[in-house]
């Protein structure tokens, strides 16, 4: 019986002279050690596909193909300015080719700007191709801006 209220005291509980309010001092523990390993866990699966999205993996980085097509639409907006170019291929079939670009502020300090294409204009781009095969090209970077010739005239390129 000694035993017993021996663990009984030592079982000290939390807010005891809070009103009803009472814990076990290792639940409350346990609780916060349950809390902060489903914390960390959550972070690093909400961090995986950031850092999967700005990779360039999924192109085909030793390869730079040119396009020639016309800018079907140019999508100035975070977090990538996107363009979409209708490209005949060796069939005469028109292709939409989707080429990403760096942000906008990146872009904007490389010299272009939202009215640096339109639907219409005639465009020749370096891009580098997706590895799979699909009509999607990446162009720019933080640290690399490809070849951009619009309506005859060269767009700012590193």
């Amino acid at each position: 019986m000694a035993q017993i209220d021996a663990a009984a005291e030592s079982c000290q509980t939390v807010g005891q002279n809070q009103g009803n309010f009472s814990k076990p001092i290792f639940w409350e523990t346990q609780v916060k050690k349950t809390f902060a390993l489903w914390l960390a866990l959550g972070c690093a699966f909400a961090a995986a596909p950031a850092r999967a999205h700005h990779g360039t993996a999924g192109y085909d980085m030793e390869k730079i193909i040119t396009l020639t097509g016309t800018v079907a639409s140019f999508d100035w907006a975070n977090p990538h300015c996107l363009v979409h170019i209708d490209v005949k291929d060796e069939k005469g079939e028109t292709k939409t080719w989707l080429i990403e670009l760096a942000a906008p502020t990146l872009m904007s300090r490389a010299g272009w700007s939202k009215e640096s294409l339109k639907p219409g204009d005639s465009v020749v781009a370096e891009t580098h191709p997706a590895r799979n095969g699909v009509t999607t090209g990446l162009s720019a970077t933080a640290s690399l801006l490809l070849k951009f010739v619009v309506n005859g005239h060269d767009l700012p390129s590193h």
